[in-house]
């Protein structure tokens, strides 16, 4: 059967693949906690596992992270292909306008060291970091001192892959993403949703900053397991392909992630440690089992097994150090697929859902709990929150040095909407003046020792990997709210904001 993504859908039996297993790793995924969005199963021609964790769905954007680095690799791969770059390209030819605040040695840099991350540099930027930066990212990036001869040491960067869409945007007068969306998106019945953030110099972000479906992330994998055919069609450079997702660099070290950069191989920060890998391509990760990754932070992934013929793409939200479920896909469901057994896939499919959200009650809500609350001073800039009902729903309004930004969430059921809510601090420096799509629910609990009620917010930005938990305390008018998200490349909470009901919101709920 073909789908509007042009993706033909088998059963796991119909591929010799135990379904059993799958169903053992969706029991291990609700048994270890693993807060999963999404997860495609691709196996020799089919797509014979889709599933989607409630309120996340086949026609839900997600934002990819890191897992955009891929995508900036095949733009790369074509403008070779077409004439216009070579791998021995010196990069600071470029950017003649910044020859001369552009760090000694700097002329030893060529693209196939951005390509591989041994630019030089002894640290990596996050885009935490750069998101915040208004001038050239490709200045910066060009001033910051060569420490190693380039092509020496492995130092992870998504500077690197920044400055590679911007090589390509220079040599061919458009951005990387209208370039692949003629050549990769279109022919392979990609999203025509898909979006992909621009710095200030109107540069696709490269590193990061993509959004979109988890079938375009599985087709990413799909594309380079056939060698860059798609339907018959030669889309890739075959010889690109190979290289890109080959082992270009053995044994290297992914640093300690600060939250603004990544360190080098040889640092560590507390218990934080540099990880180990099998090796790196172009701008692909190698793993184990010949397989190779796309990967981003916070729990996105394209996973490609060679020897097995398969592909696997999953969103999520997770730590970039948890490696339970890729645990999961290497040694449970690699091996089994290719063998089968009967138990019922689809009805528990159909049942998976994110944190389902408490019943529906009003019991424990305390009596004039409704109104504005201003508040005492702090770090956010916070000034006043306000709390309504509607309905069956909770309306939450946080008013910063923003405006006004609103949620309403369901007593026992999602609602989606869109919101501006800010929480950079608390979403790697993602704060979009536009908004971000979120599905939220409201819960009541009983008090607590101290007598004061408790309002729980769980609000699931939707098109990313943050899912943030926000807990009102109320007591005699005075309101306690803290704030914690599910990942993060630094802090995970926020300091507790303090507030209490306005006399004119007091009187407003008495007179109603």
């Amino acid at each position: 059967m073909s789908h509007k993504d042009g993706l033909i859908r088998a059963t796991p039996e119909s591929h010799k693949t135990d379904p059993a297993i799958i169903l053992t790793v969706l029991d291990e995924i609700e048994r270890a906690g693993i807060e999963m969005h999404s997860l495609l199963v691709w196996h020799d021609g089919a797509l014979i596992t889709e599933a989607y964790w409630a309120p996340y769905g086949p026609d839900r954007l997600h934002m990819m992270h890191s897992v955009t680095k891929s995508f900036t690799s095949m733009a790369v791969g074509l403008a070779i292909e077409d004439g216009k770059l070579s791998l021995t390209d010196r990069v600071i030819d470029f950017f003649p306008e910044f020859k001369k605040s552009a760090a000694s040695g700097i002329e030893a840099m060529q693209i196939r060291h951005v390509l591989t991350m041994t630019s030089g540099h002894a640290c990596g930027i996050s885009g935490g970091s750069w998101r915040k930066l208004k001038t050239s990212w490709v200045e910066d990036f060009l001033k910051q001192p060569i420490v190693y001869a380039p092509g020496e040491i492995f130092v992870y960067d998504s500077a690197c892959s920044y400055v590679l869409s911007a090589i390509v945007q220079r040599v061919l007068g458009r951005t990387v993403h209208d370039y692949l969306t003629d050549r990769v998106f279109t022919p392979l019945q990609m999203s025509p949703d898909i979006r992909w953030d621009l710095s200030p110099e109107g540069v696709n972000s490269g590193g990061n900053g993509l959004t979109c479906l988890t079938s375009d992330l599985l087709k990413l994998g799909i594309l380079h397991l056939q060698h860059g055919k798609w339907n018959g069609d030669q889309v890739l450079p075959e010889n690109w392909t190979k290289a890109a997702t080959g082992m270009q660099l053995r044994d290297v070290s992914l640093g300690v992630l600060t939250g603004e950069h990544y360190l080098g191989p040889d640092e560590s920060v507390g218990d934080a440690s540099p990880e180990r890998r099998e090796g790196y391509g172009y701008q692909w990760w190698r793993g184990p089992h010949d397989s190779y990754a796309a990967t981003g932070l916070f729990g996105q992934a394209c996973i490609v097994l060679p020897n097995e013929r398969a592909v696997i793409a999953f969103t999520a939200g997770m730590d970039d150090n948890d490696r339970r479920f890729h645990g999961l896909i290497h040694d449970v469901l690699r091996p089994a697929l290719g063998t089968w057994d009967k138990p019922d896939l689809p009805g528990r499919i159909n049942m998976l859902e994110l944190c389902p959200p408490p019943g529906e009650s009003w019991s424990h809500a305390p009596q004039n709990w409704a109104g504005t609350y201003t508040a005492e001073p702090n770090d956010q800039g916070i000034t006043a929150l306000r709390l309504e009902q509607s309905g069956r729903d909770i309306v939450f309004v946080l008013k910063d040095h923003r405006g006004a930004h609103r949620i309403q969430a369901g007593l026992g059921h999602r609602v989606e909407s869109v919101t501006t809510m800010s929480g950079a601090r608390l979403h790697h420096a993602y704060e979009p003046d536009e908004g971000f799509a979120v599905a939220a629910w409201a819960a009541w609990s009983e008090m607590d020792d101290e007598g004061w009620h408790i309002l729980t917010f769980d609000w699931a930005f939707i098109e990313t990997a943050f899912r943030d938990t926000v807990g009102c305390k109320l007591r005699n008018g005075k309101l306690r709210m803290f704030r914690q998200v599910n990942v993060n490349s630094s802090i995970l909470s926020l300091p507790e904001i303090k507030g209490h009901l306005t006399q004119n919101a007091r009187q407003k709920e008495t007179a109603s």
